[in-house]
């Protein structure tokens, strides 16, 4: 670690090389990727799993240089931690115990070297793939943010940098040899001089909270006291996600959707493209679900994916689902029963039946919780799905779900019924707490 900083050059000339490769086999159209679009959305919206490098690569060679208008990039931060999803599962008096489930590494075989290599190779992906009134916004902390901004300097040029957004917030540990860290950065880069920035406001309180009643300056009050909208300053205290948030998702690294709409009220309008290659809990999904812009999303990890796609979901994101889906192969196994309703509008009823696994230790729990496992498929394997959903006229390749279920806080049914006449080659695509997907066509 204490060369890093004289090995920058040579990491830089790395990743440039690899990029290099890159663009050589995008001009040649040589080579496949091994990415699988899971979820589709209305437009150009899309939720992927697979490696981010080789899907900004399938990108470029799709056209998307110089069209996307905002990328946000919550990268690991070379934390050298392990981090888990929190899984409910029901045990055998149906009470709720909480399983641990590995979502993703941020360990690096080779250290901080490896890593900045990896992180830089990326950005110069996402340059390319930025419009030219674009914005990138760069999520880090302590651990590396002084070394991505200097490389980030030389990718972007440093003319380029914006902003460095200091994100505050609450929540977290302390410690009694340190400050309390509380705080993220921000990296804000353009594309160009040109980049598009829409200037957002926020409260000043005045001293004392007692009006000024200067001439020409306008004041407001609040249960506060009084105050003035200036322009929005650096640094954000911006609540992190509570226990108690509707928008918890259990997953480890989620960020607050007022973070992220915070960014994108300042450099996007309504019908935007906007990315994020580090999707996690797919905040950034969300956020431009409900603001009306478009999105692509991208993670490596099954759990990250299956709760991102959840969440689109329950905004009732049109969505297809690709069959290939699903890093654990036939891992998850469901039994699916479809039953004709006998004088009820002609109405049939599918039903998922049973569920279990081809290798349990896959799924990445402890011993203890393979036993809790154990009994939860037996008796409750309900517990065990997150989704599911109805394709009545499946194509054999791409779900096209007609009716879901997304488990909520009161559990999930686990029968659905269409009429009869829809039903013309159903298929029935189930997820699981831990991410895995498994399509059944039914007979």
């Amino acid at each position: 670690m204490k060369d890093i900083l004289f090995r920058l050059p040579e990491i830089y000339r790395a990743a440039e090389e690899r990029y290099n490769e890159i663009i050589e086999r995008i001009q040649e159209a040589d080579g496949g990727f091994d990415v699988t679009e899971i979820f589709a959305g209305g437009g150009e919206n899309r939720l992927v799993r697979g490696d981010n490098l080789k899907y900004m690569e399938s990108l470029l060679r799709e056209g998307y240089a110089g069209k996307i208008d905002m990328i946000y990039a919550d990268p690991p931060f070379f934390s050298k931690s392990d981090y888990t999803i929190n899984v409910k599962v029901g045990n055998q008096k149906g009470k709720l115990t909480l399983a641990r489930s590995h979502a993703f590494t941020d360990r690096w075989e080779d250290g901080m070297a490896e890593y900045l290599e990896t992180i830089t190779l990326a950005m110069m992906l996402t340059r390319d793939l930025l419009a030219e009134t674009g914005s990138l916004f760069v999520h880090l902390d302590w651990h590396s943010s002084h070394y991505l901004k200097v490389i980030l300097d030389q990718v972007f040029g440093e003319k380029n940098f914006i902003n460095e957004i200091v994100w505050t917030y609450k929540s977290g540990g302390a410690s009694k040899r340190t400050f309390a860290r509380k705080h993220d950065v921000v990296l804000f880069y353009s594309k160009s001089k040109s980049y598009f920035f829409e200037v957002q406001q926020e409260k000043s309180y005045n001293r004392d909270m007692k009006p000024y009643r200067f001439k020409g300056v306008r004041e407001y009050r609040d249960e506060i006291g009084w105050y003035t909208l200036v322009s929005m300053k650096d640094v954000w205290q911006i609540d992190m996600v509570g226990r108690t948030s509707s928008e918890r998702t259990g997953y480890a690294t989620q960020k607050p959707e007022a973070l992220l709409k915070r960014i994108l009220d300042s450099v996007t309008r309504e019908g935007d493209l906007c990315a994020d290659f580090y999707c996690g809990s797919g905040t950034l999904g969300a956020v431009c679900e409900k603001t009306g812009r478009r999105y692509i999303l991208c993670d490596n990890s099954a759990p990250a994916v299956m709760t991102a796609h959840k969440r689109l979901v329950q905004l009732n994101s049109p969505h297809e689902l690709a069959e290939e889906a699903g890093t654990a192969g036939n891992n998850l196994h469901v039994q699916v029963s479809l039953d004709k309703m006998e004088g009820v509008l002609d109405n049939t009823v599918i039903s998922l039946t049973g569920l279990n696994y081809g290798d349990p230790a896959a799924l990445g729990i402890d011993e203890r919780n393979r036993t809790l496992l154990d009994t939860v498929v037996e008796y409750h394997y309900d517990e065990l799905i997150e989704y599911w959903c109805i394709d009545p006229d499946y194509d054999g390749r791409t779900v096209r779900p007609k009716l879901w279920r997304c488990r909520d806080k009161k559990g999930i049914d686990i029968a659905m019924n269409l009429p009869s006449k829809q039903l013309k080659n159903p298929a029935v695509k189930i997820m699981d707490v831990f991410g895995n997907e498994y399509v059944y066509t039914v007979k």
